[in-house]
């Protein structure tokens, strides 16, 4: 049985938030570092991150909604009385 289309989509965004707020968590150290140590601009270092998150974040959310369901199969002669 399938998700109505409400609750996939609300799934999909949830899955969304979730990852860009994991994302955004893991390139802040990387992001300061490249700032503190004048490596690049923090417009440079923003561009970077809004690029690196989205395509993080899409990639994971897509790949755990558009992969089929794997539905448990019997073994031979089970559940035969």
């Amino acid at each position: 049985m399938s998700w109505p289309i409400r609750f996939r989509a609300m799934s999909f965004v949830v899955t969304m938030g979730v990852t860009i707020t994991e994302a955004v968590t893991g390139s802040i150290p990387v992001a300061m570092a490249l700032w503190y140590f004048d490596v690049a601009s923090g417009r440079t270092i923003l561009e970077a991150i809004v690029v690196v998150v989205a395509a993080v974040s899409l990639s994971i959310s897509i790949y755990s909604h558009v992969r089929p369901a794997q539905f448990p199969r019997r073994a031979p002669g089970e559940g035969v009385l």
